[in-house]
């Protein structure tokens, strides 16, 4: 093999006695005789040394070099440097070879040509002693300075490519470069893509930037062995005559500073790989037939298995061999990836990413694997979270108004398609809101818990139990039947069993707890008739069934309908009345059973909205109380009901008491008080002329608060009357506690008089009672002279009602009381002194 000794590099595999050269350019096996490549040539007594220096090489693991004897086929002796180091990954030596000295003229064994005369110089021959220790960077600095001092160089450096157009300078001498672009630079051309050859670059320098100028630049490409340029040795020379034969003094190192150059790359690539190897994710490399040859330490974090231990073990079979196999599927050599579940050492399964990249070898075919993957269970739990937070009720579990929608929707379109008949169930707590402010909010969740437990128990298979919030939940009910009526009767029965369910007892922190449930009932499909519109229908049912007394159930129909959009009307314009001075108070007087004097008045509110007919309070007031309006109506009617009775005393029209209703909002506001204070000094009322009506609702769950704020405002001299005494929860052992002065009898126990015997018992009990707490009675809703004589016969002390004067506006009362006042010549009385 005849070879350009510029260019010559040897490998030789002690394993297999193998030996090649190189030419840089291809790399072909010796196939000779004898020993080595040199057999026959080098002198005899240099054989052992030259055995040793290989043996040197494979124990110690470091450079070595040895000089020995060639013969030509004339006989002439050559001296010539052997270099080289073993490569652990492919296990040869490798190395290159370069005459020392030689003979002018004289034709060199095969394999070498005959050196300059600069190769004679002892320098020469001293650098390549130097160099043969070195490795790495030590090499490239040692080459740089040594090279500078030998060819009296005023810079020397080495470079490598980095990315398409920028040179780092690996080593340098007498000049201060780390890295610079390649244009403009004089070894522009060494990189261009379409050069024909790379050669050497002699030529003067002139302008580079960062290179002085006046000075011979000379560039020797470094090739790797596919033809790449890697990098290239720069000289800055005082003149051009330096420069003579310098090609071949350079190419007996350019093999040594290629292999250096890509020594430095590949340790570079290694030590980026170990730190990518070693990463959060598991990292298995098999072979072919998925035979794993090496893990991560991340691999034995996420799956539990030894990482020395399933060295040699196949993924499929020895491991990951349950749930279905590996399950890759590959399309020619293109990676996969997805979501797999494997078996945990431990035994429990679990969800993996995983990327499976193959690796192609020289020619093609597949020779490794790397399968990247990690543990997704948190990822998949984050997602499930998400869905139920999306999906479901927290707090209890339950679907919530999104899944319900959805739910419904596609409910709605099967019972339309198969013509099959549903229901959907509103379920609204009552009386949830008073234990809930009264026992606290954690009270409250547990009762909803407990009533979506019951409400489960209740539930087919199918069938969809949803949570809309607050003490809302709406029961699904497709498919109950093709009859109609026979639906109907199903959704009754259910219903009347959840009402049972709900209202039973609930034991909780040593308290028997008690609710009840109003349910709306709605049936679909029916005419003209959408999914969205059934939500709507049921709880539109549900605040009838509420209104019907609670605890009960009601089926949608049209009617319903158009009373729930006359409240929606209601609802949007009441907001603006109070803007708009649309409301205005009517006052209706309260009279002496005994002799008829007038006491007082009560101011009650009406509403007459421009162009209609005036809306009853009866109407409005409940829609107004669902919301905070009903404080801010509250607080007006205070403001206009004092400032009224001001105006009528300073017109000389006296009215000895003003009486005005309270809500329970509006009571329990935090600056109640404080509002009351403000509008008697913004009107000046006489606080003991005022009378403030609250109902028995404004006790419940807020006795104390109650109690505290009528005791602070009757030291102004304010009192109170308990409003519509009778008519909802009333509690003795409240009542004996409120600083109270009158009892106002419902109207509903004074109408059925003298006709309702439990009526007449009633009232009759309700007054002894009082006469006996000592609180002042006033009877409601008195409209005959049979009811006026039964009151005056239980000692009732006053009484309103349309036997005296139906409610009246300012004008109409002015000339009522003017009226009464011509005719009446005893002095007037107050509320307070008769009791």
């Amino acid at each position: 093999m005849k070879q350009q000794a510029t260019q010559m590099m040897w490998f030789y595999d002690r394993q297999h006695a193998q030996w090649s050269l190189s030419d840089h350019v291809s790399c072909q096996p010796w196939q000779g005789e004898g020993a080595h490549p040199w057999a026959g040539q080098l002198a005899q007594e240099d054989e052992s040394g030259f055995a040793d220096f290989l043996t040197r090489l494979y124990h110690s693991r470091q450079p070595g070099q040895f000089i020995g004897h060639l013969c030509d086929e004339n006989g002439a002796v050559h001296h010539v440097l052997w270099s080289g180091q073993y490569v652990p990954a492919q296990q040869v030596c490798c190395g290159w070879l370069a005459p020392l000295d030689g003979v002018q003229g004289a034709e060199l064994p095969d394999g070498l040509v005959q050196p300059s005369h600069q190769l004679q110089d002892p320098l020469l021959t001293q650098l390549a002693q130097a160099l043969s220790a070195k490795t790495g960077l030590d090499f490239c600095n040692t080459l740089v300075n040594e090279l500078a001092h030998i060819l009296g160089a005023n810079a020397v450096w080495l470079t490598e490519r980095v990315g398409r157009d920028r040179l780092r300078v690996l080593a340098g001498h007498g000049i201060d470069l780390k890295e610079y672009a390649l244009a403009d630079m004089p070894c522009q051309r060494l990189y261009r893509q379409d050069a024909v050859a790379v050669t050497p670059i002699s030529e003067p320098l002139t302008g580079c930037t960062g290179l002085p100028p006046g000075q011979h630049y000379y560039a020797q490409p470094l090739l790797d062995r596919r033809g790449q340029v890697l990098g290239h040795l720069a000289l800055l020379f005082p003149s051009q005559t330096q420069t003579a034969n310098l090609g071949s003094v350079l190419t007996i190192f350019s093999v040594r500073m290629v292999a250096e150059l890509e020594r430095l790359q590949s340790d570079a690539q290694l030590r980026l790989s170990a730190v990518a190897f070693e990463t959060h994710e598991g990292i298995i490399i098999t072979d072919p037939d998925f035979k794993i040859l090496r893990v991560n330490n991340a691999f034995g974090q996420i799956t539990g298995f030894d990482n020395q231990g399933v060295i040699g073990r196949y993924l499929g079979n020895d491991l990951w061999s349950g749930l279905g196999g590996l399950g890759y599927e590959f399309n020619g050599l293109d990676r996969w990836q997805g979501e797999t579940q494997r078996l945990h050492a431990d035994g429990h399964g679990y969800p993996q990413w995983e990327i499976v990249t193959p690796v192609q070898d020289d020619k093609g075919g597949i020779s490794h694997y790397v399968i990247f993957f990690e543990d997704i269970s948190e990822r998949k739990a984050a997602e499930r979270r998400i869905q139920d937070l999306a999906y479901y009720d927290e707090l209890t579990g339950l679907p919530n108004r999104r899944q319900l929608h959805e739910t419904l929707a596609q409910a709605f379109m099967e019972a339309s398609r198969e013509h099959l008949i549903g229901a959907l169930l509103f379920i609204d707590l009552d009386h949830f809101k008073t234990i809930n402010d009264s026992l606290g909010h954690a009270t409250g969740d547990w009762l909803l818990k407990e009533v979506a437990s019951r409400l489960k128990r209740l539930v087919r298979q199918g069938d969809c139990l949803a949570r809309l919030g607050g003490d809302e939940f709406v029961l699904l009910l497709p498919s109950l039947s093709i009859s109609p009526p026979q639906a109907e009767m199903q959704a009754d029965l259910i219903a009347e069993r959840l009402i049972g369910e709900i209202a039973a007892p609930y034991s909780h922190g040593g308290q028997v707890l008690h609710i009840g449930a109003s349910v709306g009932i709605t049936l679909f499909p029916g005419r003209e008739q959408e999914a969205g519109d059934l939500l709507k229908q049921a709880d539109t049912a549900m605040y009838q069934a509420k209104s019907a007394g609670r605890k009960t159930r009601r089926f949608f129909d049209a009617s319903m309908q158009l009373q729930a959009d006359r409240r929606l009307l209601i609802h949007n314009e009441l907001r603006s009345a109070l803007n708009n001075q649309e409301l205005t108070l009517h006052y209706q007087p309260q009279h002496m059973v005994e002799g008829g004097d007038i006491i007082g008045v009560e101011a009650l509110i009406r509403w007459q909205p421009p162009g209609r007919a005036l809306v009853s309070p009866a109407e409005f007031i409940p829609i107004a109380e669902e919301t905070d309006l009903i404080v801010d109506i509250g607080n007006w009617v205070l403001h206009e009901a004092c400032a009224q009775y001001v105006s009528w005393e300073e017109n000389g029209i006296h009215v000895p008491q003003l009486s005005v209703n309270v809500s329970a909002k509006q009571f329990h506001a935090h600056d109640f008080v404080d509002c009351i204070h403000d509008v008697l000094a913004a009107t000046g009322m006489d606080p003991a002329c005022l009378n403030l009506e609250i109902t028995e609702s404004v006790v419940l769950g807020h006795a104390e608060d109650t109690i505290s704020k009528m005791a602070e405002l009757k030291t102004l001299g304010i009192s109170f009357a308990i409003d519509d005494f009778g008519a909802g929860y009333s509690s003795l052992s409240y009542l004996k506690r409120l600083p109270a002065d009158e009892l106002k009898i419902d109207r509903s126990f004074i109408q059925d008089i003298p006709k309702d015997g439990d009526n007449m018992a009633i009232v009759e009990a309700v007054i002894a009672m009082a006469r006996h707490m000592g609180f002042n009675v006033t009877a409601e809703g008195v409209e005959s002279r049979q009811q006026l004589e039964f009151l005056q016969a239980q000692g009732c002390h006053f009484f309103q009602g349309y036997l005296a004067s139906k409610p009246l506006p300012v004008p109409y009362l002015e000339r009522y009381i003017s009226r009464l006042t011509r005719h009446e010549r005893s002095p007037q009385t107050d509320k307070n002194s008769v009791a």
